[in-house]
């Protein structure tokens, strides 16, 4: 649907306020620049508007990495460097690799192979000065705590900047918004899922960008970081024809609910049941965020799952829903979301003694229980009790939840717990997590989107259905 966005004027923003008029003659991509180089006064982001908007030079910056006292990177083609505004060299080769660090306030930029140094007073800027060139940075962390942890060299697009940051070097990456999704859709969903659901993820993706922007980081030379906490980017490396696709086809559009970008949530599996927003944060429920099956209408046959009978009977079966794949198209392309539906996980009570030690502060003791006090419409655990022979520790939150009774965290808040035998001592001999799904469960369910995506839904119909009462429109027309 075409429209005419109005809001995220840049002087509220920063403030942190919202707005009580809007501009209304002002397309939202010429704003939302702005909004993109939040703490970055010295840059002005250049608006062609006799260009189409699909042309438009709009970009984003990017926190790739941060608290860094060295970076190793590399380039590939030709590049500029500057630094305050003012050129150091221009269209110069990539040559061999390069080093940064931090001395007497200053970076330190030097190339490891021919000893070159160059002492930079301000930040170092690398622009790209051909459409293939891009910048190879070493031991980038992803995912970091979570189960798809790791470290390795990443390649990015645009141009970097490595900043010093109270002696610390932080990288960014500006790139334009287009690239920036052909990062983002294949680290959030496989490339392997059906079309139409990337084209969900993709749309999704966009709205992620002119609905964070601007309301956390404000004190970062960023507006975006590059993990889960605003969406994951892992530069070109995962880039792929499908994703990319799915980009190129949803090119302009993102998704409103009253004329304004939703909080486009999402996760990998909710396990056949979604949770609401409020429940997950304590925030204001949001309409569009409600809990509901994930099925059609008038299948779910299991009653009320926050009373824990209905939740067990729920978690120990195999249902029918759209993330449950067995039978469908994507079940044996998508074949590592069948660990999430239905999952369970062991800890020996010493060692979960020793986890609740460590990510609680309190020594338990003698481990003797672990019982879900209360429980969220879709089952998620929201209070969780941990009794020991010294003390008892009330978990509260679902997120905290998973993360105070197990390293690397519980998969989902949909969880109920088994006690194992008593050993000598009396108490239980391990402790077992059984629950179903991966992720916070709120908002488009990913596997369930592939799911629908078999049934033969469109990624209007994918949207509709996760985020009801919402609609796809085109920015600024």
């Amino acid at each position: 649907m075409k429209f005419l966005y109005a809001s995220f004027i840049l002087i509220m923003i920063l403030a942190g306020c919202t707005p009580a008029t809007q501009e209304k003659s002002v397309p939202l991509t010429e704003r939302i620049i702005s909004e993109m180089s939040v703490d970055s006064p010295k840059k002005e982001k250049i608006v062609e508007p006799e260009k189409p908007v699909a042309e438009k030079n709009i970009t984003v910056r990017v926190g790739i990495m941060e608290n860094e006292s060295e970076i190793l990177f590399s380039c590939s083609g030709l590049f500029s460097l500057k630094s305050n505004g003012k050129t150091i060299f221009t269209k110069k080769k990539s040559q061999g690799s390069w080093k940064i660090t931090v001395h007497n306030n200053n970076l330190l930029f030097e190339n490891t192979d021919n000893g070159e140094v160059i002492n930079i007073a301000g930040e170092l800027v690398f622009i790209p000065d051909q459409i293939s060139s891009f910048v190879r940075i070493g031991k980038v962390q992803s995912g970091k705590g979570w189960h798809w942890e790791d470290v390795k060299s990443r390649s990015y697009k645009g141009n970097i900047e490595f900043i010093n940051v109270g002696g610390k070097i932080t990288v960014v990456n500006e790139v334009g918004i287009e690239q920036y999704l052909y990062g983002v859709v294949p680290s959030e969903m496989s490339s392997q899922s059906p079309m139409e659901a990337l084209k969900a993820q993709a749309v999704l993706a966009r709205t992620n960008v002119f609905s964070k922007v601007g309301k956390k980081y404000k004190n970062k030379p960023y507006s975006l970081s590059s993990d889960v906490y605003s969406q994951v980017y892992t530069g070109i490396d995962k880039v792929n024809e499908s994703t990319s696709r799915a980009v190129d086809e949803t090119r302009g559009l993102i998704l409103t609910y009253n004329g304004k970008p939703v909080e486009a949530l999402f996760h990998s599996v909710c396990g056949g049941y979604l949770e609401s927003n409020d429940v997950i944060w304590s925030s204001i429920q949001l309409p569009y965020l409600k809990a509901k099956p994930c099925m059609p209408d008038g299948e779910f046959k299991y009653g009320d799952l926050s009373k824990e009978n209905n939740f067990r009977k729920w978690a120990d079966s195999y249902p029918d829903s759209y993330c449950n794949l067995q039978g469908k198209v994507s079940g044996d392309k998508l074949s590592f979301a069948r660990k999430y539906f239905r999952w369970e996980t062991k800890h020996t009570r010493k060692k979960l003694e020793g986890i609740i030690k460590s990510s609680t502060g309190t020594d338990i003791g003698d481990l003797k229980d672990v019982a879900v006090v209360s429980r969220g419409p879709s089952g998620k655990a929201i209070s969780v009790k941990v009794t020991g022979t010294k003390n008892s520790v009330t978990i509260n939150k679902e997120l905290n939840i998973r993360q105070k009774l197990s390293k690397p965290p519980l998969y989902s808040g949909n969880f109920y717990v088994k006690l194992g035998k008593k050993d000598k001592s009396g108490y239980p001999s391990d402790i077992v997590f059984k629950g179903a799904g991966f992720g916070h469960g709120t908002g488009m369910c990913q596997i369930g989107a592939c799911g629908m995506a078999d049934c033969g839904k469109k990624f209007q119909e994918i949207l509709e259905f996760y985020f009801p009462g919402t609609r796809v429109s085109e920015l600024d027309k």
